[in-house]
């Protein structure tokens, strides 16, 4: 299928007096037609005096709000209203001979001075407006556009091209339509049918094919074994762009996994040491308060044998082992040197004993 291609060669707007011009909605079903052909551009050539300048600013965003890439060619004079759409291409092209026409926009106004007024302001309103369209359109600034809307400016090609109101100078036709870099490759073969003959199409595939190493075609081949022979080398292509595509999505699924493993490993290894931390948090807290529980140790002295407990948790547990218990000083005061327990003491003699033993006797 050929890329769409559709054309404003007449006013902008339909004027219902004349019966003439291309109104914004029959364009944009025009648009809309392109769109529902499965193409990715369209084309839009344009030979207009201009016309209505609300119709082309509508034409101008329905453009920019399609989803084809838009390539616009001025193809003989671009004037007035109808530099809105050309300026909607994504590239816009204009023949050597061509022509762009900017200016302020006019209109006829009756009334009194408050209606005189107000047409001025929106006049004033309308020129800064495609001031504006131009300006981001081309890389000039407002104030540059603003003037050659003034001064009622007429570009030539290159002039156009200088200033960026178009983006290339076409010789002919053909050249004009030379496909897009970014053209299915599906679609080559149709597009390039429609500017060439099949000679000029055989001409031109034998040295291809040649230099492919693909003896296939030569002068003497039917069209249709042309067209199959493109066709081969399509699906071929075809078929390694979707091996190559295939690979990349595999890569991609496999790094995913692999970022996947590896954070669940790091995950796992922080539990791990966070777990063995807890451990030996918990065997040191359960040895220095065992054996303050036992009497070996205060706790005051906590502090200290934690500390060593922490370093060194088996050479602490043996020293702490060592260490003997004490008793209460009830149960020191009631006992004999043999450790035997004596009978019950009255308070009195308990005190006595205390004072004993304090004394060392």
């Amino acid at each position: 299928m050929a890329i769409p291609t559709l054309q404003i060669y007449s006013a902008i707007g339909f004027d219902p007096q004349s019966g003439t011009g291309l109104s914004a909605a029959e364009f944009g079903q025009q648009l809309a037609q392109a769109e529902a052909s499965g193409e990715r551009r369209v084309s839009v050539r344009i030979n207009s005096g201009g016309g209505n300048w609300q119709e082309g600013q509508t034409m101008y965003d329905l453009l920019k709000a399609s989803a084809l890439k838009v390539d616009t060619y001025c193809v003989g004079l671009v004037a007035s209203a109808a530099t809105l759409p050309f300026m909607a291409g994504n590239k816009r092209f204009i023949s050597a001979h061509g022509k762009l026409m900017i200016h302020n926009c006019a209109s006829g106004v009756q009334g009194g001075i408050a209606d005189l007024e107000n047409a001025i302001n929106q006049q004033k309103a309308i020129n800064d407006s495609m001031a504006q369209l131009y300006a981001a359109a081309s890389g000039q600034s407002v104030e540059k556009c603003a003037e050659l809307m003034a001064a009622t400016t007429y570009l030539d090609a290159e002039q156009a091209l200088s200033l960026g109101f178009a983006t290339a100078i076409i010789d002919d036709d053909k050249k004009a339509q030379a496909p897009p870099a970014d053209l299915p490759t599906a679609s080559l073969h149709s597009y390039y049918a429609t500017i060439l003959s099949a000679a000029d199409m055989k001409n031109l595939l034998i040295p291809i094919f040649a230099a492919a190493g693909v003896a296939t075609v030569t002068a003497s081949t039917s069209d249709a074994d042309v067209a199959t022979a493109v066709q081969a080398a399509f699906t071929e292509k075809d078929k390694a762009k979707k091996e190559a595509e295939d690979a990349q999505a595999a890569l991609a699924t496999a790094t995913t996994a692999l970022e996947a493993a590896n954070k669940k490993v790091a995950e796992l290894e922080e539990a791990e040491t966070t777990a063995k931390a807890e451990a030996a948090t918990a065997a040191v807290t359960a040895l220095v308060d065992g054996a303050i529980t036992a009497g070996k140790i205060t706790a005051s002295q906590k502090p200290t044998f934690e500390a060593h407990a922490k370093v060194d948790l088996a050479g602490c547990k043996a020293v702490l082992d060592a260490m003997p218990g004490r008793g209460s000083l009830l149960t020191t005061i009631t006992a004999d040197a043999s450790g035997n327990q004596l009978p019950p003491l009255t308070a009195g003699g308990a005190m006595l004993e205390v004072q004993a033993r304090l004394a060392g006797k």
